[in-house]
């Protein structure tokens, strides 16, 4: 199974209709979505609109049956149904890409994934994208390698009742960027207590962020402006969350 996030750039101009324009139709058709999704090898899909000093981004996170992260992603382009030219041609007119060509540059990258083999439920999910300073991807890379595979990572994400973490990396025209999806009990929460934790590995983790991103981005602050836009698992009027969406929007 592959498994990541990524996150598409709205283009200046475009209102809050058509960055849900695309999640709206979803949530319309429920069945469209997912004879379109099981073409793909789709099994789940969440979304998030997030504000940031660089303009607003939908962040994306997809698991499918494909066996890698490039070829999850790359499957849209080939989606034939009424409901995957659609998405096509709203992505292209919303975010400017075109999914029916090949990508520039290298595919997305998965540098980073935990996951508690314990927990055997899904939680809620919250996704946000953050650039990196491009002299320090390589260091972002060891890092993320030592800092994902620590017994420390298990003990803080626990505490935090999370239990996903995925960093994908993207290389973008603008340079390299990440988008992260978390999961567990209570994502937005679980960011609040992280940002204010002051135990050893959390405070490492963290020193160690502030050297990877550029100085706008605090993770010492609960990260701002995220609302949750859709979730597969809500179709059909069934919320396995037992909340509404709206209910879940954080701002």
């Amino acid at each position: 199974m592959a498994r990541g996030a990524l996150a598409f750039p709205v283009l200046p101009g475009k209102s809050e209709a058509d960055v849900r324009r695309i999640t709206e139709r979803f949530k319309e058709d429920p069945e469209g979505y997912w004879e379109s999704r099981r073409s793909q090898g789709v099994t789940l899909e969440r979304a998030y609109w997030q504000h940031t000093p660089m303009g607003d981004f939908v962040v994306a996170y997809v698991e499918s049956t494909k066996p890698t992260l490039a070829e999850a992603f790359g499957a849209a382009s080939q989606d034939n149904t009424p409901m995957g030219k659609f998405f096509a041609e709203t992505v292209k007119d919303v975010h400017g890409i075109d999914i029916t060509q090949p990508p520039e540059g290298p595919p997305p990258e998965v540098v980073a994934e935990w996951s508690d083999s314990q927990v055997k439920k899904r939680g809620k999910g919250l996704a946000f994208m953050a650039p990196i300073i491009p002299e320090m991807e390589a260091f972002a890379r060891d890092w993320a390698a030592e800092a994902f595979s620590r017994d420390a990572m298990t003990e803080s994400r626990r505490a935090l009742r999370q239990n996903i973490e995925i960093v994908v990396l993207i290389q973008t025209p603008q340079g390299p960027v990440t988008a992260v999806y978390v999961e567990g009990e209570d994502p937005v929460r679980g960011n609040a207590q992280f940002a204010a934790s002051t135990s050893e590995f959390d405070v490492w983790f963290k020193e160690n962020l502030s050297k990877i991103y550029p100085p706008f981005i605090d993770f010492s602050q609960p990260i701002p402006g995220l609302i949750e836009i859709f979730d597969s698992e809500t179709l059909g009027g069934v919320d396995v969350t037992g909340r509404s969406s709206q209910a879940r929007t954080t701002a």
